[in-house]
């Protein structure tokens, strides 16, 4: 509950239209023969988010990801014990 002790907190909440694929988009996006329709949907919306909310794109794998955190954490934990 942080956010009981502030007197003052503002929210920006941005509100992007619908997108609806269309002909057009099929037809100059989507690498047919490489992907599913689902999956050039789903890296155009990604694409879009990104860009509007300022975040760079990652190509990690969720395993990946595990990874790396599992490596922190035995880094931190060396580090602590040392």
């Amino acid at each position: 509950m942080l956010c009981t002790g502030s007197i003052y907190i503002t929210v920006r909440v941005d509100v992007l239209p619908v997108f609806t694929p269309n002909e057009y988009f099929w037809k100059h996006h989507w690498l047919e023969g490489k992907e599913e329709k689902w999956e050039a949907y789903a890296r155009a919306v990604r694409q879009i988010m990104a860009q509007h909310g300022g975040f760079k794109l990652s190509d990690l794998t969720m395993e990946d990801k595990f990874k790396y955190k599992a490596a922190i954490k035995e880094a931190y934990k060396k580090n602590k014990t040392a």
